[in-house]
């Protein structure tokens, strides 16, 4: 009777241990963001750091849960009580800081995101990053507004504080590769600075158009190898073609403003791209780029490959609406709202690392996968693990693996949704013209 089988294998499901949910990080890098942050645990607490690690990991994946609850899901507590108070929890994470949590992302992020991709991802044997802005809100607690501001509108301000920030994404896997992020007053490029230490070499990196500064763009080509930038041209962009390389194909020189040179007086004064102005739909579109090789970067495809800028706002996509569930973070003091943003990065990460090794023993891309599909069947895996021996999380991730076929998408289609600005409804009825005379 496999329904009354199935019944009695969940009755025998129990939280996890907290030596398996471990098995997803190596245990390692967590101790080496702990000791390079200086917040290992001396006293042997019931909630010691490399635990509390797992915590701020689990706010994410376990978004609608409660605190406590999370900590007895995941068997965090040492002792015999498994639930200490709610207020336990919290002093533990304000202990620990944000620091361990960015140190930890950071040692992820380079080790998953180098690893070698198909042939296939790369773009004419460029690898290719996307760089775009977001805005997370926090609960409306004084220190929180105190801390990031927010939004306003014209009658004050906005419902909730608001932290912005930007991100470096792989386009073809969708690994965050560096994150900043901090007040909501603070502007996209300034949080954008020092993410070019985080992009590999032999790579194009795609911005939008409020990316537009001789400074970033220079400081990134320069900053390794072979790291290109492409981007859609301003309209009010004033250059002088040096060189025609094909049709709608110039290289051109830009100038450096003023203000630019009084910031940073080592720039030079003049600088150097290329100029592409091609039609997509009848419609004229410029881009700009530092691909200036006109026989290995063929026009058509550069401008074509600005489209998979939109990965990454399909990643926030997944970030907010599927890890968040459309909701603000749970964080009420500032620290622990840059922690719990570490935390939900790191979370968002782990799945798209999974998802990633699935494609490959899938040898499909991972865009492929629904990110749905697998966040839920991840989190179910740790939720409901059943009572076996010791390292039974890689083993049933590796099910999850055998299943990837019933997490697969159909090829996307070429789909078109113009932007349009509709007129915001009124909850008056409009009076009838015969009726004013």
């Amino acid at each position: 009777m496999p329904l009354q089988h199935d019944l009695q294998e969940v009755t025998k499901l129990n939280p996890i241990s907290f030596e398996r949910f471990a098995q997803l990080i190596d245990p390692a890098w967590i101790e080496q963001a702990l000791v390079s942050t200086g917040t290992v645990s001396i006293r042997r607490r019931r909630l010691p750091a490399e635990r509390i690690v797992w915590l701020v990991v689990g706010l994410a994946l376990f978004k609608n849960e409660p605190i406590w609850l999370i900590v007895q899901q995941l068997g965090l507590a040492l002792g015999e009580a498994k639930v200490p108070v709610p207020s336990a929890a919290v002093q533990a994470r304000q202990r620990l800081g944000e620091a361990p949590l960015a140190a930890l992302f950071e040692q992820l992020a380079q080790a998953w995101g180098s690893v070698e991709q198909p042939a296939s991802a790369s773009f004419l044997g460029l690898r290719s990053f996307a760089v775009d802005g977001v805005v997370w809100s926090t609960p409306d607690t004084p220190e929180n507004r105190q801390a990031f501001g927010g939004g306003r509108t014209h009658s004050g301000d906005g419902a909730w504080p608001q932290v912005r920030g930007v991100c470096l994404m792989d386009t073809y896997s969708h690994l965050i590769r560096a994150a900043c992020f901090g007040e909501f007053g603070v502007g996209e490029l300034r949080h954008a600075k020092g993410l070019e230490n985080s992009v590999s070499d032999y790579s194009v990196t795609i911005f939008d158009r409020a990316y537009y500064s001789a400074a970033l763009l220079l400081d990134w080509q320069q900053s390794g190898t072979e790291r290109h930038w492409l981007m859609r041209a301003r309209k009010p962009l004033k250059y002088e073609v040096i060189e025609e390389l094909g049709a709608g194909d110039w290289l051109v020189r830009l100038t450096v403003s003023r203000d630019a040179l009084k910031q940073r007086p080592d720039l030079p004064g003049h600088w150097h791209a290329r100029l592409i102005e091609y039609s997509i739909d009848d419609k004229p579109r410029r881009y700009l780029t530092s691909l200036i090789d006109a026989e290995r970067y063929p026009a058509h495809q550069v401008a074509g490959h600005y489209n998979e800028r939109w990965e990454i706002e399909l990643g926030y996509r997944e970030i907010k609406q599927n890890l968040l569930k459309g909701e603000q973070l749970r964080s009420k003091q500032p620290d622990l709202v840059r922690q719990e943003l570490w935390g939900t990065l790191l979370a968002y990460n782990l799945i798209r690392q999974e998802m990633r090794l699935m494609a490959g023993e899938m040898k499909v891309a991972p865009q492929r996968l629904s990110f749905l599909w697998l966040a839920q069947a991840v989190t179910n895996a740790l939720r409901f693990c059943p009572l076996e021996t010791p390292g039974t999380i890689p083993k049933r991730l590796a099910e999850l693996r055998t299943q990837a076929q019933h997490f697969m998408l159909p090829a996307r289609r070429q789909r078109s949704y113009p932007r349009v600005v509709k007129p915001r409804p009124v909850k008056y009825p409009k009076k009838k013209t015969g009726g004013l005379n």
